[in-house]
């Protein structure tokens, strides 16, 4: 039998490139489920992106779930292969390189209860 998710409302963030790079930790604090990241960039960007697991068990248990080098790209998509569920405690670590410091990232995450 499938399990049923419920979709929550979405969690957004924006970070000015030319400023700073993107170091964004969700803050959930409960049981969940990753659906989907979606980053757009104000414009052709080349910078690397990192999705990590931000274990509540330490550093040690810490684990990226994807990493990708872009290069004159507009948009970055990632959805997890199967199940990606998240413990109480356990946040999502999103990272954009400001290598280049050009562009504008807007970032949205999308969840769903466990």
């Amino acid at each position: 039998m499938k399990t049923r998710h419920f979709l929550r409302s979405p969690i957004s963030t924006t970070q000015d490139l030319t400023a700073a790079a993107l170091n964004f930790t969700t803050s959930i604090s409960r049981q969940w489920k990753l659906e989907e990241v979606t980053i757009h960039f104000s414009e052709a960007v080349t910078e690397t992106v990192t999705l990590k697991r931000n274990s509540n068990l330490g550093a040690n248990y810490d684990t990226v779930l994807a990493t990708r080098d872009l290069v004159g790209e507009t948009d970055f998509v990632f959805r997890p292969q199967g199940e990606c569920n998240f413990l109480n405690g356990d946040e999502l670590d999103v990272d954009c390189t400001f290598a280049n410091v050009t562009g504008v990232c807007y970032v949205e995450i999308k969840t769903s209860e466990m």
